[in-house]
């Protein structure tokens, strides 16, 4: 069958957008071929580099099929007169249609005709379809150029399109579709005719441009490999960074002046990985040594070495130029001089983000569960987290943030556990689901850093917006939540641990909105478990979140909990049916304002005045779950929280099937109703039964 080949040039895009741009391309040309029932059986093919994104589907169909569809017409009164002949309205609508009236069917109300439809070649279709799916493509940053109303990545340079070796015409924004490639922009810059896929990757190759991004990368691995004198560090994302700055890669060593390793360790590998594109190269002891592997996409080999040399020794003279002036200070000289770096313009500046940060990483140590040296572990790293960014060296590598202070504070011989929570405080992952001082305390610290970004902004109304988060702040949701999942042991809710964070803030005379900061809290928390739990059904999800009840969204490892029961207690309907009818009569009464004990029913309740054994009974089983009940849910025992809830079934029934709830009589009303209450409030340790959908 024919193939569609389809090559996109441009100017070269970034590298982290190409894998993302082809792949796209990719399944939305297949979408749109879908949708003209087009396909054949093949999924295609897609390929990308910096300058070509490649995309072909081997087995197109060469036309449409005719279709056939029924067509309703006007009514029966609208299209006939009294004397059974075509009006205007259905003569109008035949010749729409491109059918005789004689060819009308009638049913009881209108009249219908069968159309059909002819099938209209893929060639032709296709000047329709591939234009419209390089305008659908989006990237996170864009441009125009020229006169161009177009907003791509960077601009286009040609196109090659062809369906059966033959060319498909279509132009954008003035770049003409045709049957010619180029290859490499310096080796063989000069255009080439192609037709097939086979044949365009053939004579890629032979003009020094590999467009299979696996086969760029086994020539990277495979080529640092070979010239590194030691062991090359070969991280997945410098790697796939390479893959897509190249298109035609060659690996080479280089090297750089011994001096510069008396430099720490992360400033040496964040110059060459991050900042140059360089591997790193390690010994047999494992420590790095004065070489690189650099991989050129042009060039000769010395050239580009001593360019690559003479950049990355620049480059380190610089950073040992400010790791030698950083050592005449302490951090706490530093900590001193962030008092001129404003955090934000309302909430003041990082000295005094420093002391919030301090005695709010001293409280979560506190909630907790921490001795007192892990507190004052929290205290100190809390003050001196933000305290490099004083220093020249995080100026030159702003990357190094924490990373600078982490080695500065070992330097000076602070404490291990507070010199890992400074290191590590931009890579929180590093420490969550640890279990030991350093990482007690780096997590810590991130929760301290997070909640108190989340108090200000949320509590000067600068939350995020549909897609808009300026400052992050779902983000540092996220990693609140993440932080509480993977804690060993019960975690306290964030809705408390904000109150500090806010009252921190007013002890320093920042005027914010703490109503308005918790509810924020709230919708940014419950915002953010539908990605997290993506396995979880919606419903269960909302039953779990506790809606009406906001503040529960702050309290993740609560949220989770009931996730996990209502997965297992939402597939049993009848009782999900049972579980609702107290929950609905409390919201009935309470939508009324009918009195009954909210507060600590249990207690509140007068046996007495129930006035019912069904009622007694379940008061009994209520009371024999409460403390059970509790300690599962400390325990985070599943299992056993739902066979405590699942107690509650029949006792309920044989209640509200038995008994009057909404009687004359105040006093037995509430305490009718209070009992409910107090069902209702042990049903929702598992979740909001009213939220499960039941189908049928």
């Amino acid at each position: 069958m024919p193939e569609l080949l389809l090559e996109l040039g441009c100017e070269e895009l970034p590298a982290s957008f190409v894998r993302k741009a082809y792949t796209d391309l990719h399944e939305k040309i297949g979408q749109l071929l879908g949708e003209a029932a087009l396909l054949g059986e093949a999924t295609g093919t897609s390929l990308g580099t910096p300058r070509r994104l490649i995309v072909s589907f081997p087995d197109l169909k060469e036309r449409q099929e005719d279709a056939t569809k029924e067509m309703r017409g006007p009514g029966i009164k609208a299209a006939f007169d009294a004397e059974g002949n075509p009006t205007p309205a259905l003569l109008g609508f035949c010749r729409g249609q491109g059918v005789d009236p004689s060819q009308v069917r009638k049913d009881d109300q209108y009249v219908w005709v069968t159309k059909t439809i002819q099938g209209r070649s893929t060639a032709e279709l296709l000047q329709e379809i591939l234009p419209k799916a390089i305008r659908a493509l989006s990237f996170e940053k864009s441009m125009r150029w020229g006169s161009s109303r177009l907003r791509f990545a960077r601009p286009i340079r040609w196109i090659l399109a062809s369906f059966d070796g033959l060319p498909v015409s279509f132009d954008v924004e003035g770049v003409v579709s045709g049957l010619h490639s180029r290859g490499h922009r310096f080796y063989a810059p000069d255009p080439f005719p192609a037709g097939n896929l086979q044949e365009l990757l053939a004579r890629l190759r032979e003009r020094h441009v590999e467009p299979d991004p696996e086969a760029r990368r086994k020539v990277i691995v495979d080529g640092a490999a070979a010239v590194a004198s030691g062991t090359p560090e070969l991280t997945e994302a410098l790697i796939e960074e390479n893959v897509f700055l190249t298109e035609w890669p060659t690996a080479i060593q280089g090297e750089f002046k011994s001096d510069f390793q008396s430099l720490p360790e992360p400033v040496l590998v964040t110059a060459m990985a991050k900042h140059e594109k360089m591997f790193p190269v390690r010994g047999e002891d494992g420590k790095l040594v004065n070489r690189f592997v650099f991989v050129r996409n042009s060039g000769e080999d010395d050239s580009v070495r001593q360019g690559c040399e003479w950049v990355l020794n620049a480059r380190f003279n610089d950073a040992k130029f400010f790791f030698d002036e950083d050592k005449k200070s302490t951090l706490t000289e530093f900590l001193e001089k962030t008092g001129g770096i404003v955090f934000q313009e309302k909430l003041g500046t990082v000295r005094q983000r420093a002391d919030r940060l301090s005695r709010l990483a001293d409280a979560i140590a506190e909630a907790t569960g921490a001795d007192e040296s892990e507190r004052e572990y929290a205290r100190q790293a809390g003050l001196l987290a933000k305290a490099d960014l004083a220093t020249g060296l995080v100026s030159e590598l702003s990357s190094l943030q924490g990373v600078v202070g982490g080695e500065y504070a070992r330097r000076e011989g602070l404490p291990d556990p507070v010199c890992w929570a400074i290191w590590s405080q931009y890579d929180a992952a590093k420490n969550f689901g640890r279990d030991c001082p350093g990482a007690r305390t780096a997590t810590r610290l991130v929760i301290a850093d997070q909640l108190d970004k989340l108090a200000g902004y949320l509590g000067l109304g600068l939350g995020p917006t549909g897609s808009s988060d300026p400052f992050g702040l779902r983000r540092a949701a996220t990693i609140l939540i993440e932080a509480a999942w993977t804690w060993s042991g019960n975690f306290p809710s964030y809705d408390a641990l904000l109150d500090r964070a806010l009252s921190l803030y007013r002890e320093q005379g920042v005027d914010l909105d703490d109503r308005a900061a918790h509810e924020a809290l709230w919708a940014v928390f419950a915002s953010r478990y539908e990605s997290l739990l993506p396995d979880a059904r919606y419903d269960v999800l909302e039953a779990a979140l506790l809606v009406e009840r906001g503040a529960e969204a702050a309290d993740p490892q609560s949220v989770r909990l009931r996730v996990r029961c209502m997965e297992l207690l939402a597939q049993d309907i009848p009782f999900v049916q049972t579980a609702t009818r107290p929950m609905n009569l409390v919201i009935a009464a309470r939508k009324k304002d009918i009195e009954f004990g909210q507060d600590d029913p249990m207690r509140r309740l007068e046996h007495s005045a129930l006035e019912s054994g069904e009622g007694l009974e379940l008061f009994q089983v209520l009371s024999d779950n409460q403390e059970p009940l509790a300690q599962a849910v400390r325990e985070e025992r599943v299992e056993e929280i739902v066979r405590l809830i699942r107690s509650l079934n029949d006792p309920i029934n044989r209640f509200v099937d038995s008994t009057m709830i909404m009687v004359d009589q105040p006093e037995v009303r509430y305490a009718r109703l209070t009992l409910l209450h107090a069902a209702s409030l042990q049903l929702l340790t598992a979740g909001d039964f009213t939220k499960i959908v039941v189908e049928g």
